[in-house]
């Protein structure tokens, strides 16, 4: 996996507004990203950062959706997809790009 800095939550904010939300404020540890063309549909990026022992830091990522029953009826394979894929363009990518990628699909 790439190593790097996650960018600062916010600026996704102050970048994407009509898509990322930070329901607990800056300090939160997850981020809602909403399509506003589709209502009801979210995604939820959370984060940890792992410690280890010997003071490595890695920071892991998870996906979570929500999404309407009618959207789900209709493209079950895709969204239950979503999270796989998310890892993986974050393995290739690095968080912020696959971050960004994740915000533009949904504008």
């Amino acid at each position: 996996m790439l190593q790097q800095s996650l960018l600062p939550p916010w600026m996704f904010g102050a970048k994407y507004p009509e898509v990322v939300t930070l329901p607990e404020g800056l300090q939160g540890d997850f981020i809602i990203l909403r399509n506003p063309k589709v209502s009801g549909f979210e995604l939820m990026v959370v984060w940890k950062i792992h410690l280890d022992e010997e003071g490595t830091t890695t920071p892991v990522l998870d996906l979570l959706t929500k999404v309407p029953e009618q959207v789900l009826e209709q493209k079950m394979t895709r969204v239950e997809s979503v999270p796989g894929r998310f890892r993986s363009m974050v393995q290739l990518l690095g968080i912020e790009a696959a971050l960004e990628n994740l915000i533009k699909v949904l504008e």
